[in-house]
């Protein structure tokens, strides 16, 4: 699977609703699907030789999403009102952040270990607020877009699911920023740290092949706790499928990240009402995976961190959008 991710919005209360989006592709669909796109916006209005969505009709995101339908492409949303955030509640959330990089440290540590993890809770504490938010967007998106797909491709293209790549727009196209470099740096552990607790959700079920993931990432490690001794566990390796994996690249290099950069902003207007257009909500819906939540279909997350703890999750239920959705159960089975 080849993940392409990019960013709408500021992340600050003027911007309101800011998302980020992750579109995953097929490796073998890739350069089809970018050699279809290039062909059928030839003509499309373009910015800096750039496609933004802000640049683009209804018809456009429309053609844009039959070409990435028919090459399997899958998208994931994670979007936040920050008009409605409380600042003070997200700045106790990077705090709670900062105080869990370290809580576990002790004398037994090595200095070398124990130095590197005091500069990472440095330079979580030096960052803004708007990048903050956007970190913690960016990890449940990857964290979901990884469960997701492999229970989807499991079903219908199992052998995509030995190979992951990762491709994120890049805020400075000369060298990675310093929010970029903590994020990729502190990823594998905050992912491996939320899994102990949730572990990720896979369908022990004939019509579900893992193979080639486990062939791949599946190993043995020592997992260290902080009040009992190592324990030796079976997991994936998380470096591996993501972290070891990511690229960041100039989006007027890379097609595909336009195109979620389309979609991002097709969505943002949209959450902000600006777009009533049944067609691209439609559009938008189609390349989401169809869940259920109590019953109720649902679509992108919408997310706050205005709480002391935890991140909680607002789903958008029964509407078009959701509707649209491509359905999670290979046609033929129910459950």
């Amino acid at each position: 699977m080849h993940f392409f991710i990019d960013e709408g919005g500021t992340f600050t209360a003027s911007a309101g609703w800011s998302a980020v989006c992750s579109l995953a592709l097929p490796h073998k669909e890739v350069g089809p699907t970018r050699r279809e796109i290039d062909f059928v916006s030839r003509q499309w209005p373009r910015r800096d030789r750039e496609l933004k969505g802000g640049a683009l009709s209804p018809a456009h995101l429309e053609a844009l999403v039959d070409v990435l339908y028919r090459h399997d492409a899958i998208l994931h949303v994670y979007a936040i009102d920050m008009a409605h955030e409380d600042p003070d509640h997200i700045e106790r959330h990077k705090t709670g952040q900062c105080e869990g990089i370290t809580k576990y440290l002790a004398p037994t540590h090595h200095p070398n270990f124990i130095a590197e993890v005091r500069e990472l809770r440095k330079r979580l504490e030096r960052m803004p607020a708007q990048l903050y938010v956007q970190c913690v967007l960016m990890s449940e998106l990857v964290s979901s877009a990884v469960e997701e797909n492999l229970m989807y491709f499991a079903q219908r293209r199992p052998r995509e699911l030995g190979r992951f790549e990762w491709t994120i727009d890049a805020k400075d196209p000369v060298r990675v920023s310093p929010q970029e470099a903590w994020w990729q740096d502190t990823l594998g552990a905050l992912l491996e740290s939320k899994t102990r607790n949730k572990p990720m959700s896979f369908v022990r079920d004939p019509a579900f092949d893992y193979r080639f993931f486990d062939k791949k990432f599946l190993f043995e490690k020592e997992l260290w706790h902080p009040d009992k001794p190592r324990e030796l566990i079976e997991g994936y390796d998380i470096k591996k499928v993501i972290s070891e994996q990511i690229s960041f690249v100039d989006s007027r290099s890379e097609t595909l990240i336009q195109a979620v950069d389309i979609l991002t902003s097709f969505m943002r207007r949209w959450l902000a009402n600006k777009i009533s257009d049944p067609d691209v909500t439609r559009s938008l819906g189609r390349l989401q995976i169809l869940k259920h939540n109590g019953g109720k279909p649902q679509s992108l997350r919408l997310v706050t961190l205005s709480r002391q703890t935890g991140v909680r999750r607002s789903k958008l239920t029964a509407n078009s959008m959701a509707l649209a959705g491509r359905a999670m159960m290979k046609p033929g089975r129910s459950r």
